[in-house]
């Protein structure tokens, strides 16, 4: 190959690179620009709820009450857990009758967060590719995007733009409110079993609500903390050991455990939410609590994140 081919081949590759990078990009902003009703002014959303419970179904409510970034009120409530967050301008007050979040709640919380996670990329997250595909039966347009050894996708309906969600998420009953688009039936399925669900009763847009609506209640908690914070890396993993007696008996499953990322990615709070056997729930709480993450920042000022850890044991693998 000549000097002047190559120098046309790697010309071609940049423009090539350009060209997808662009397309991701442009694909994540209309992500954003039609599903995240956050830039609206202000609007209600309430909805019914529902969690598996041990083989129960749980009944609650939530609501989101929205005058913008610096003034909302969100709540979700279940026997036996109630929880309430305050938002203002870099902070959230917090009452909750739990010091953890039950692995059910945190899924549902998860599913109900459309649009609003996982559309700004990290410094050392870059786009790989862009493709057509199915996502839930949906013809979409996705942007895989790439860090280190990680991979995901976000993916716009090819026809309205609006965000397609794909495992363990699925959205029906996409509807129009103002500029964007928002379903009206949010689930969280695992293992083929929707295990958290949120049907939408009522999502409007108002005129902004009075100040008192966002009192910060008796007993609330205030944390700094940003509606969109830069995820945090995981720069430490300890794997856990696989206790001889549960691979004796074939034990096998998946730990859930809450934490909480502090500001110096050291995580503390550790609880069991879903166990498996004590064997295990022991191993696995040995090796996370040596973990050790990027912090998650807000404007490169470190912020507490609360998350949810899963480790799982397979004697297939």
């Amino acid at each position: 190959m000549s000097r002047t081919q190559l120098v046309v081949l790697l010309l071609t590759s940049l423009l090539f690179a350009s060209d997808k990078t662009r397309e991701g990009q442009e694909i994540i902003e209309q992500a954003r620009s039609k599903s995240d009703i956050r830039e609206l002014p202000s609007f209600t959303m309430k909805a019914n709820v529902k969690i598996e419970n041990q083989g129960k179904i749980l009944l609650g409510q939530y609501a989101l009450l929205w005058n913008g970034p610096n003034q909302w009120r969100e709540e979700i409530s279940f026997p036996g857990f109630d929880e309430i967050r305050i938002g203002a301008s870099g902070t959230v007050a917090l009452k909750r009758n739990l010091d953890f979040v039950p692995l059910r709640v945190y899924q549902l919380q998860s599913a109900i967060r459309y649009g609003q996670e996982g559309l700004t990329l990290r410094p050392d997250e870059e786009i790989k590719q862009v493709r057509t595909r199915k996502v839930n039966g949906i013809e979409a347009r996705c942007a895989e995007i790439a860090r280190k050894v990680n991979v995901r996708e976000i993916c716009v309906d090819a026809s309205t733009g609006a965000m397609v969600r794909d495992h363990p998420f699925v959205d029906k009953e996409l509807a129009p409110l103002g500029t964007k688009f928002f379903p009206h039936f949010l689930n969280y399925v695992e293992e083929g079993k929707t295990v958290a669900e949120a049907e939408v009763t009522e999502l409007t847009t108002i005129e902004p609500l009075p100040s008192s609506t966002f009192e910060v209640p008796a007993g609330a908690v205030s944390k700094p903390s940003c509606l969109n914070p830069i995820a945090g890396r995981l720069i430490k993993r300890v794997n856990p050991s696989y206790p001889e007696s549960e691979r004796r008996t074939h034990v096998q499953g998946t730990v859930a455990i809450y934490a909480v990322i502090g500001v110096d990615g050291s995580l503390h709070d550790l609880r069991v939410v879903s166990g498996v056997s004590p064997g295990l729930n022991k191993a696995s709480l040995d090796a996370v609590q040596q973990w050790h993450y990027e912090p998650y920042k807000c404007q490169d000022t470190p912020v507490e994140v609360e998350s949810l850890i899963q480790v799982n044991y397979s004697l297939a693998q």
